[in-house]
């Protein structure tokens, strides 16, 4: 199917906080972050890290399924959503929540009272998360609120006020009561304070707050839902000015268009490929969006199993998975269990709601968390192409650590099955991350083991790890090895050789400790070992040992609960003025406006005349020589109005952070990855970042290349001036001491976490050569 043969569609409905929106010719590269806040000028979604792994810009999308009669509320990051996958969709931000002019909402008003911001950066992103929330559940349990947040990072407020704020909401007691009179056990009373100081804890009154009133919401445009029930679908078809978004509405058309365009991804939540574009330059002319067409949104249980659409959200996977167990025998729900045990932990709420199952499988990325365990459940894969249908194994595509070579560019993953799992079989999945939530995994894996009818003699043997690797990995020979063998120490024993020996490890394994990798290979086995032992006991325990009292609690999981917590100061004198806020928890001076998004950042500024973007081009190389610069490609870009180098620079080309000089743009060598080269001005931020990609620098490598401390030892390189801390005579004691160690420590360096974005506007006053400088700094005292 040709692109000009699709049923075009020139304009795009959809709602913004009850306002119809009817965007004619809609750019499929557009996010809705940025249409928000340029066309609509809406601040209260903020510029987080732009891969939706921050939540500073969280809102709240609601669509109509006509077949259930059902309203969906669902929480998602503004920075992944493509314009162009919101038609008939309604979109609340923050500001459509409550505001200073009209109502603030009891979300925003306890946030802010509860002390929950500070900067007020990721606080619109707070309020929406727990307010979509509250549309689905008016009283949600603790659980359920942390879950809400765990997409949502905080970088300076800290999570104990917010997490304040959201007990309020909360159907269960937000105190301990741990006291035998049901008093919270940090009362004043209790001897944690010393009776001569006089301390508060009260931080805010529940009594002041407004009550939350589901009544008194948004309701869902009535328009939107006639255009679900009557509207036929067709086939919607955006031309942007680099790319064609088309979302087909059958099974047929879908398959025409991936044999006519079969290197066009298809997108469904936009978080695989949304990321790919903006951190790594891919680039997809076409995009077909195949989330509309039943076949891939479909849900059917069988005495087999259950089969799920490939475009049904993990979200919607989880809420079918628990539901599912709840209703079946346990013997049928082991697989069921592993996968939503996955779930739970993989990104955060607002990436589960729009992520599609199918995407998560297709990528075949080594940091699924997915992949392990469906794989070693024996699940089936659905696939269509043109004239043409069949169903392999999921396994199939990782066969031999190759990643791909199963699947024609031409075929689609219309459904996977996920079969019941049989009496004498059992399933765990494991995941180890640098976070519990919204982290990619350091290692994962998948394993399921079946036994001979009442034995513990293997009679097939699932293990599947990913992670640690370049993609999903079977450890097939030590499965084959291991069929035969009684479920003991002994096998344990020779799993755990077998295993390390298979799953080879590349010598950088990504950065991560490969000794590291290979323990949690090794120990993800282990605790596989334990649980099946302790299932086997259950099941029979006259003939199976069990696991002995000191080693259970390997099998205990770890569960997110609400915190408790507390924060004691000086409580206020009778005789202070009352203009004294030593001793009164005062509410940020600012709270109310972060929380309704009417604080104005820099960003949020309005546009001047003549304003122009600059993106900065960094160094790719740590310690290189610059041998040319070529800027040809990047200046024919749109917009593009110049590009400034070390040579435009009038002065001296360097600032001040602290006592020594930095230098701007780099001008014969670099020193760092990452280190600005030259800028891009252009007229928008798009075009000044695509053109900033177009920069070629040709670099050649400088000697020594110095990695380790004993190469920088040998080539006599050393930070200076040296630092030390001494007291009294060093040298003496060391020569009178009974004992001297000696040894050497390694410490590897430090992974680092982003803050939120910076920027700075300049603004040329036009006389004495004065600008005003707008700048989103944390230091205020030395931007100068």
């Amino acid at each position: 199917m040709s692109l000009q043969g699709a049923a075009g569609a020139e304009e795009l409905i959809f709602y913004v906080n009850g306002r119809k929106i009817i965007e004619k010719n809609a750019d499929p590269e557009q996010m809705l972050l940025s249409y928000l806040r340029r066309r609509l000028r809406l601040t209260g979604t903020k510029y987080g890290c732009g891969g939706g792994g921050c939540g500073a810009c969280t809102v709240m999308i609601s669509t109509y399924e006509p077949t259930w009669k059902k309203i969906r509320h669902y929480s998602a990051n503004a920075c992944l959503l493509p314009i162009c996958s919101l038609y008939g969709a309604a979109v609340t931000t923050v500001e459509g929540v409550g505001s200073t002019k009209t109502r603030v909402h009891p979300v925003q008003e306890r946030l802010a009272k509860c002390h929950g911001s500070q900067c007020g950066f990721c606080t619109p992103g707070m309020v929406m998360s727990i307010y979509t929330l509250l549309r689905n559940h008016p009283e949600p349990t603790s659980e359920q609120m942390v879950t809400a947040l765990a997409g949502n990072l905080c970088r300076c407020t800290g999570y104990r006020p917010i997490l304040d704020a959201c007990k309020t909401f909360c159907k269960e007691s937000v105190c301990c009561q741990r006291k035998a009179n049901g008093k919270c056990c940090l009362d004043q009373e209790d001897d944690v304070f010393d009776k001569d100081e006089k301390v508060s804890t009260r931080l805010f009154s529940i009594d002041e707050f407004q009550p939350l009133d589901p009544t008194q919401e948004l309701i869902f445009p009535p328009e939107l839902m006639r255009m679900a029930e009557n509207k036929p679908k067709r086939t919607l078809c955006f031309h942007g000015e680099r790319m064609t978004w088309i979302s087909p509405v059958s099974l047929d058309e879908l398959l025409d268009l991936k044999a006519a365009h079969p290197k066009a991804p298809l997108v469904v939540g936009n978080t695989g490929v949304g990321p790919e574009m903006k951190f790594r330059g891919v680039f997809h002319p076409v995009v077909i969006a195949p989330a509309r067409i039943p076949d891939l949104n479909v849900v059917k249980f069988s005495e087999e199993g259950l089969t799920l659409g490939a475009a049904c959200s993990l979200s919607l996977v989880k809420d079918i998975l628990t539901n599912a167990i709840s209703e079946f025998p346990e013997e049928k729900t082991k697989v069921f269990c592993a996968v939503l045990q996955q779930l739970r932990t993989l990104g955060g709420e607002q990436i589960r709601n729009v992520a599609s199952l199918g995407g998560n499988i297709m990528s075949r990325r080594s940091t699924s968390d997915l992949n392990p365990i469906l794989a070693a459940s024996n699940c089936m894969l659905n696939l269509a192409s043109r004239g043409k249908k069949r169903q392999i194994p999921l396994s199939d595509i990782f066969a031999d650590g190759v990643g791909d070579n199963t699947i024609t560019p031409e075929e689609i993953l219309v459904s996977v099955h996920i079969p019941h799992s049989r009496k004498g079989e059992y399933v765990s999945a494991f995941r180890q991350a640098p976070r519990r939530e919204n982290a990619l995994p350091i290692t994962n894996a998948g394993m399921r083991v079946l036994f001979e009818e009442s034995t513990d003699i293997i009679k097939d043997l699932s293990i599947f790890y990913g992670g640690a690797i370049s993609t999903t990995t079977c450890a097939k020979r030590t499965c084959w090895t291991l069929i035969g063998r009684h479920w003991n120490e002994q096998m344990l024993d020779e799993a755990c050789r077998l295993v390390l020996k298979e799953i080879a490890l590349p010598g950088s394994a990504s950065g991560e400790n490969v000794d590291y990798k290979k323990t949690l290979i090794v120990s993800f086995f282990y605790r596989f070992f334990l649980e099946v032992l302790q299932s086997l006991k259950t099941t029979d325990p006259c003939h199976f040992p069990g696991v002995p009292v000191e080693y259970r609690s390997v099998l205990q999981d770890f569960k997110t609960i609400m915190p408790h917590s507390i924060q004691i100061y000086q409580a206020s004198e009778p005789s202070q003025s009352p203009q004294d806020p030593v001793g009164r928890p005062i509410m940020h001076q600012s709270g109310i406006k972060h929380a309704t998004g009417e604080a104005v950042y820099i960003d949020d500024l309005p546009s001047v005349d003549g304003e122009l973007f600059l993106a900065v081009v960094t160094s790719s190389r740590a310690h290189a020589k610059i041998v040319s610069i070529d800027t040809s490609e990047a200046l024919k870009g749109p917009g593009v109005f110049d590009i400034i180098t070390a040579h435009d620079v009038p002065a001296t080309n360097e600032f001040y952070y602290s006592d020594d000089p930095e230098i701007i743009f780099a001008r014969n060598k670099v020193i760092c990855v990452g280190q600005i080269v030259c800028a891009v001005v252009a007229d928008s931020d798009v075009h000044a970042k695509q053109a900033a990609a177009k920069v070629k620098i040709e670099y050649e490598v400088l000697e020594p290349v110095i990695l380790t401390i004993e190469e920088a030892i040998k080539h006599n390189s050393f930070f200076g001036p040296k630092r030390k801390l001494e007291q009294g005579n060093v040298d003496q004691a060391f020569e009178t001491v009974d004992n001297t160690i000696e040894g050497e420590i390694n410490i590897g360096g430090q992974e680092h976490f982003y803050m939120e974005t910076q920027s700075v506007l300049a603004i040329p006053k036009g006389e004495d050569k004065e600008m005003d400088v707008y700048v989103s700094t944390q230091h205020p005292a030395i931007i100068q």
